[in-house]
């Protein structure tokens, strides 16, 4: 057991290379990118180091600190730009010599100057690497909502591929994975489920997010312990120069929010509340009763001094409700997550250290509205360090990581004994993740990861590859590729046959089971047209190995008892998008199947043959979406539509009541016994095919200097189309999700 230890050890602490110096004869340019406005780092900003004639000789895009890094350039007087959408553009001139020169800028806020390169960071629909895409605030905004800016939830469920489970529940699949498989971060935090009961809104609201990196499959080494997808969201830090605030009131959310300096140019905070008020207007707007309330609470400290830049993020969400407002089952799940972080920085910023700690906490419950019969848990202590080089030749990243978990559940229902128990362990997690460049147009970035756990019985080896290939040498185009190996040492146990229920139970893999695996593989193609036209088409495949699944037992209770299956998903999705002036256009096309199989004999289904194959309830194979915004005149006005085919479900073709006449414990003549439901095959049929379309129109109000009232009119949902949210096969209803609702939002901005 040991030596496994040992080399988990030695896999996160010693796999670093030995620095490789820069030729005497070269020059390197370094600094950070920042707004003069508020003092807050730039991603994204373009570095240009300009040749004869104005020529593009160098160039590089910041980070998420706002660093960037040009190395090997030939000694000379060069003139400089540094430009970032919304800014003026930065000139200067610069004699650079034999060594590093560091160059911080300031950019004022005002027009930008779009001739030239541009080095452009990951974003955009339509622009994403092998299953990558980088999500910015502007992007949010686009997705009509109700309420006064947008949201992460909304946006990634304009993606194909992305498959929610309803507009109710907070479930996301992504690429065949399940949602316990994915991994979700906030500033490197873990959160178990940040997605809302109401299914419109995230704990990740516009005015928090910095950018979100999002893995549909095929992540580096850096992100361990999820085996379909990861979620990382950078909130953004309060503003260091002058204090802001705004107060927002819709049928759906109350919000407000505040950030400021503590100590100017240093340190800052940001805090924010939203409450749902959906459960007290929906009698007036719909004139029936919608059961959901939730809210979060977000606070983020921040402090730069010298060569590190620190963070303390807090967050607490809490969700409660029904999905059927007919049926007595009331859901509830809070999550709280504490942490902070680190990055110091070198004196050339050539090196970063990442410090990391925190604690987690999940908890969700289910049964009648105000005794809950089910109680599940997970809490989580842990601690990183990652570090990162640069060389001339690409860059090195490894790290460690140690958790320690307490997994909890308590099952108290009618027809059964109490059934609870409590488990602990640790896992320690390690990586090495390399990124080769060969000239401008190819990057190869292999990774090796492990994790050893689940009672120290469970030892895995994970190697990822990642290729980027750029044939012409620019950003015009590209093709990517990604493959690798992905373990999960915990997953999540939902009662796959009832579909009006999101109650999970989070277990790790016992000492004699096979934990998780995915193999992926994805390749994609990505183009630009000119300056405002992108296209990109993606192809995948998730082969999935030892996944939980719940047996298929015709007692009507939760089931706690699993059995294994092998599962592939596999498709293929095509996104284009178009930015011209004031008008912005994007459309998406995916085509997907997912299959499980597993013996029917460990499944419980009562089916012929040795191995029942099925389609799970996120296998939708057909998806359309489309997204418009214009921006005239100040009034802003976006519209989304989406297209999807219908979702498996499973039929029943009956109803028993079941005597304990074996033990004796039940009585003909006083006891009507256990109620099963008799299930035929396993999603054996398919629900019909769903379509919306939600818009909004909203205009920015002058009240004074810094006074600003932002107004938002829309509705979800516009021509009332009845969409199936699922069918309750034990009391044979349908349920609807929602119908036409008109909202009006104001929002009032104190800056």
């Amino acid at each position: 057991m040991w030596y496994r230890i040992a080399v988990c050890l030695l896999l996160g602490l010693s796999a670093a290379p030995g620095r490789v110096a820069l030729a005497q004869a070269s020059a390197a340019l370094r600094g950070v990118v920042t707004s003069a406005d508020d003092g807050l780092p730039l991603q994204g900003a373009n570095v240009v180091l300009e040749g004869p004639g104005g020529a593009v000789a160098y160039a590089a895009a910041t980070g998420p600190e706002g660093t960037y890094a040009i190395e090997g350039i030939e000694p000379g007087r060069y003139p400089v730009r540094v430009s970032f959408i919304g800014f003026s553009t930065h000139r200067d001139t610069l004699l650079l010599r034999p060594g590093v020169l560091t160059y911080d800028v300031r950019l004022r806020v005002g027009a930008q100057e779009l001739s030239g390169l541009m080095v452009e960071a990951e974003r955009g629909a339509a622009r994403r690497q092998a299953g990558l895409q980088t999500i910015r605030p502007s992007e949010l905004s686009r997705i009509p909502m109700p309420g006064p800016s947008g949201d992460i939830a909304a946006y990634l469920q304009t993606l194909p591929g992305v498959v929610s489970g309803g507009d109710r529940g907070g479930q996301l699949y992504i690429r065949g994975g399940t949602p316990t498989q994915n991994l979700v971060l906030v500033d490197g935090l873990p959160i178990v489920k940040p997605f809302h009961i109401s299914g419109l809104f995230s704990a990740f609201p516009q005015e928090l997010v910095e950018q979100a990196d999002v893995y549909a499959g095929g992540h580096s080494a850096a992100y361990m312990g999820a085996i379909s997808s990861v979620i990382d969201v950078a909130l953004r830090e309060g503003d260091m120069e002058r204090f802001k605030g705004s107060a927002s009131a819709g049928p759906f959310l109350l919000t407000a929010h505040a950030e400021g300096p503590i100590v100017r140019e240093t340190s800052s905070f940001l805090t924010m509340v939203r409450y749902s008020v959906i459960e007290e207007a929906a009698g007036p707007l719909l004139g029936r009763d919608v059961p959901l309330r939730f809210y979060d609470m977000t606070g983020r400290y921040a402090v730069q001094t010298g060569n590190s830049v620190c963070s303390v993020t807090g967050l607490h969400t809490y969700d409660r409700g029904r999905l059927d407002n007919e049926r007595d089952l009331e859901l509830a799940w809070q999550n709280t997550t504490l942490g902070g972080r680190c990055f110091i920085y070198s004196d050339d910023l050539r090196r970063t250290l990442a410090l990391s700690a925190g604690y987690m906490h999940y908890r969700n419950d289910a049964g009648p509205s105000g005794a809950p019969e089910r109680s599940a848990g997970l809490a989580k202590t842990y601690v990183s360090v990652d570090r990162e080089m640069e060389q001339g030749w690409g860059g090195v990243q490894f790290g460690f990581r140690a958790d320690y978990a307490t997994y909890t559940y308590t099952l108290d229902e009618k027809f059964i004994a109490l059934e609870a128990e409590d488990q602990y362990t640790y896992t320690l997690q390690s990586y090495v993740a390399l990124e080769g460049r060969v000239g401008r147009w190819l990057t190869v970035s292999p990774g090796l990861g492990s994790q050893f756990g689940g009672e120290f019985t469970h030892f895995t080896l994970e190697p990822r590859l990642r290729l980027a290939l750029r044939p012409d040498g620019t950003d015009r185009q590209e093709l990517s590729l990604a493959v690798g190996k992905y373990n999960q040492i915990a997953e999540g146990i939902t009662d796959e046959r009832d579909a009006g229920t999101v109650f999970t139970i989070w277990v790790p893999a016992g000492r004699k089971d096979p934990v998780a695996e995915a193999r992926h593989g994805i390749v994609g193609y990505r183009r630009r047209f000119g300056r405002g036209l992108e296209a990109s088409l993606e192809a995948y495949v998730k082969d999935m190995r030892n996944i939980p699944v719940p047996l298929w037992t015709p007692v009507a209770r939760f089931n706690t008892r699993t059995t294994l299956a092998n599962g592939l998903a596999y498709g293929a999705d095509a996104r284009v998008e178009l930015e011209a002036g004031p008008l912005y256009l994007y459309a998406g096309y995916g085509w997907a199947k997912v299959t499980y199989e597993a013996a029917s004999r460990d499944l419980g289904a009562w089916v012929r043959g040795t191995l029942v194959e099925y389609s799970p309830a996120h296998d939708l194979r057909h998806q359309v979406h489309a997204v418009t915004s214009l921006d005239l005149g100040g009034v802003t006005a976006n519209l989304r539509w989406e297209l999807g085919t219908g979702r498996p479900f499973t039929r029943v073709y009956g109803f028993d009541l079941l005597l304990d006449l074996v033990t004796l414990e039940d009585y003909p003549t006083t006891d009507a016994g256990t109620p099963l439901t008799l299930y035929d095959r396993p999603y054996g049929a398919r629900l019909p095919a769903y379509h919306r379309l939600d818009v909004s129109v909203s205009r920015p109000v002058r009240l004074a200097e810094a006074l600003t009232l932002d107004v938002q009119a829309g509705a979800l949902n516009l021509y009332d189309r009845r969409n199936i949210f699922y069918f309750d096969v034990n009391t044979l209803r349908r349920v609807d999700q929602t119908p036409f609702l008109p909202y009006l939002s104001l929002r009032v901005r104190a800056e």
